[in-house]
């Protein structure tokens, strides 16, 4: 049998304040000698912990092969290549690989010479040393290295527990599931060079045809709408509870991770699943639970559910992430689906389902409790318990923080977008706990987090938009108004008061309280990966993602549809104008690209070009280079600032950079944690990555303590 054993290497020792655990110490050790973990022969069989841990490691055998009979290795694969040609024959491929049920004798054609170019690489092969072989190498093998996997399985040299992860009965199995997939590879590049152009590949006019198995069920569409704190995602979460399998999709990974919690801690399994982590929800026999909560990006399209919920369907109508709402509505493979938010999207929803052909129901709901507009502005020094006073950019957040901890003896909450999720949670619970006094928030309350707030103060209506400064939608003003006066179980309905700092502000604000909801006209669009792999058919296999991306915009300039906008591409651009522009990155393949286009991260800003690009730019080349990595090999993470003792100072910008450079960390940390998901033989060492960003949170709060206490020296 085959066992794996761990090799020990020297530890480097670093003294860093606050350091969670000796896994860091033993992650940072692993810029000077990554561990290796290698195949030995044993008496054992390999541990499921030990496999796991085998993310591009060495794996080699105990002995040098001596001869290898390479009639023997080719007659051991014979039966798995009929295998295969039978079920071409049949069309019996599933998932991932049912496209190979397509064009039966072009596929058949394809095996023919896939199978002689494997008896070539076989009978060329002169040296059969699986010493450079990795675990990956078993999971996404290539025609290379075929001769080296099939005589290194026909051995028995191979991580038996793939035969478990796949549902394999022998080494035969395995050996048509390898070759399958490389099969599967040769056909995709086959297509790409074969497929002839044309014109209006991707055909924007019915979006829905792009989900054919969705239009083969005929689902159940139920909306639950109604204002902010009218209990109508409550009512969707109850019955997801009572289903055998379901997914609860959010717009917030800490959205996601409440529902999560929730579902858990009343004894009802479910998983998390979002663009970071992936925690699984097992019972005594082993068994994964059906209910999952995650982001809306992650919601398994291919997956067939008793139930989906998908929160803030509203979200359908934005530029920039829109998209990833209408895919789920037109797409998800749901008996019923559950959308929850405004009213606004009722009249879209409408018109989406009369071309999908489900049915549709709708359930509206009032608000919990009365929402009282205020007759007369007020000031900061008129600022009283439990005010949230909304602020719409970052430097006029701490400004109005400083000034209110200053000028009043009010203790101060801050919660804004570039805030680590987990420390927005954390302001938030000691605002609700009445830790703090008043909250000073962006528009991020809006979304996402439970606040009891008495009355919402607005400090302006002017919002920046990415391009220009403009007056908040009736939309956003009743979204962040009826944050006031929430219900809870304990205490029932609350009244909620709304007031501004300007009376010209006041107006306007009366003026949105008392118009009609606006309905959404036309949801956005984006092409899901798929469909833009067919698309790339048409283009070199050389040409860069971006320049094809950027034929495309051109080609759709002209689009027009009564129900669709195409989606905003500048944060997609971006990325990928950082691969296209570099000598190494511009080599990345057109799926990583793809992949990688949906890298969820800003790159504007001045802290960005300093610390953020240079480093994602690094985080690629591993990707290219395809070589192993921990987070602490980057270069990114400034440990003389996670290991520092907060220091009063007369200057309160010091913690405030502090802050800023904690943040830009804290988003690195977790983009690594994002492409660990996507990439795990690459970006490994995840426990190290989580405990670093359980450290910057805590760095991050240490700092924002600071500034009260310089703010309470300053009143004085």
């Amino acid at each position: 049998m085959i066992g794996y054993r761990v090799l020990p290497r020297t530890r480097l020792h670093v003294r860093v304040r606050g350091l969670p655990s000796p896994h860091l110490y033993k992650a940072y050790a692993s810029q000077r000698s990554l561990i290796q973990l290698r195949l030995a022969t044993t008496q054992h069989s390999p541990t499921s912990s030990a496999v796991s841990s085998l993310e591009g490691s060495r794996i080699i055998n105990g002995a040098n092969p001596i001869q290898v009979n390479k009639k023997e290795l080719l007659k051991s694969i014979a039966n798995p290549l009929q295998t295969i040609k039978e079920k071409i024959k049949s069309k019996a491929f599933t998932y991932p690989y049912n496209y190979l049920n397509e064009e039966t004798e072009s596929q058949l054609d394809l095996l023919e010479n896939f199978t002689s170019t494997v008896s070539e690489q076989v009978s060329k092969c002169d040296n059969f040393d699986n010493g450079y072989l990795t675990f990956t190498e078993f999971i996404n093998p290539n025609i290379n290295l075929l001769p080296v996997l099939i005589n290194s399985i026909q051995d028995g040299n191979y991580p038996k527990e793939m035969l478990e992860i796949y549902n394999l009965q022998d080494k035969g199995a395995l050996f048509e599931h390898i070759l399958t997939h490389v099969l599967y590879k040769d056909y995709l590049e086959y297509k790409i060079q074969t497929t002839p152009y044309e014109k209006s590949l991707i055909d924007f006019s019915n979006p829905a045809q792009w989900f054919p198995e969705a239009r083969k069920m005929k689902r159940k569409i139920v909306m639950h709408v109604g204002p902010t704190n009218s209990g109508k995602t409550h009512h969707s979460l109850q019955k997801l509870s009572t289903v055998r399998t379901g997914y609860y999709a959010g717009p917030l990974r800490l959205l996601a991770r409440e529902i999560y919690e929730r579902f858990n801690d009343q004894g009802i399994g479910c998983n998390l699943i979002t663009g970071e982590e992936v925690i699984p929800s097992i019972d005594e026999y082993g068994r994964v639970s059906g209910l999952a909560s995650g982001t809306i990006e992650m919601i398994p399209l291919h997956k067939k559910m008793d139930l989906c919920v998908i929160d803030e369907i509203q979200m359908i109508g934005d530029a920039q992430r829109g998209s990833v709402w209408t895919n789920a509505v037109l797409g998800v493979l749901a008996h019923e689906i559950h959308l929850c938010g405004e009213e606004s999207a009722v009249p879209l929803i409408e018109k989406l389902v009369e071309i999908t052909g489900d049915e549709l129901e709708v359930k509206k709901f009032d608000r919990l409790g009365k929402l009282t507009m205020e007759k007369k502005p007020t000031s900061l020094k008129t600022l009283k318990k439990g005010d949230c006073l909304v602020v719409f950019s970052k430097r006029k957040i701490l400004e109005y923080k400083c000034r209110i901890e200053q000028e009043t003896k009010l203790k101060v909450g801050m919660i804004y977008g570039a805030l680590p999720p987990e420390i927005r949670a954390q302001e938030a619970a000691r605002f609700n706990n009445g830790e703090y006094d008043v909250l000073v928030a962006s528009d991020a309350i809006g979304m996402g987090l439970n606040l009891k707030i008495n009355r919402i103060v607005f400090s302006g209506i002017n919002k920046f938009n990415g391009s220009e400064v403009e007056n908040l939608t009736t939309s956003q003003v009743k979204q962040i108004a009826g944050r006031a006066g929430r219900f809870s179980v304990e205490h029932g309905s609350r009244e909620g008061l709304v007031t501004a700092l300007q009376r010209s502000s006041l107006l306007y604000i009366k003026e949105c309280l008392e118009s009609p909801i606006a309905e959404l006209e036309k949801a956005c669009l984006w092409p899901t990966d798929l469909v833009w792999k067919y698309y790339m058919t048409n283009y070199s296999t050389t040409s860069p993602l971006s320049e094809t991306l950027s034929r495309f915009i051109s080609s759709t300039s002209n689009f027009k549809s009564d129900l669709y906008f195409l989606a905003d591409l500048e944060v997609k651009t971006g990325i990928l104008d950082i691969i296209s522009k570099d000598k190494l990155l511009k080599n990345m393949t057109i799926d990583d690209q793809l992949t990688l286009s949906e890298t969820p991260i800003s790159i504007h800003g001045p802290m960005n070009r300093e610390l953020v690009i240079p480093t994602v730019k690094k985080f690629f080349k591993t990707i290219v280079e395809r070589s192993c990595k921990t987070v602490f090999d980057f270069g990114f993470l400034d440990l003389h600032l996670l290991s520092a003792k907060p220091m009063l100072n007369k200057n309160i910008k010091i913690p405030l950079g502090n802050v800023e450079q904690l943040e830009s960390m804290h988003k690195l940390i977790l983009l690594s944690l994002w492409l660990s998901q996507r990439f795990p033989t690459l970006f490994i060492d995840k426990q190290s990555a989580m405990e670093l960003k359980a450290l910057v949170e805590k760095r991050i709060t240490e700092e924002l303590n600071n500034v009260r206490r310089m703010n309470k020296m300053g009143r004085r």
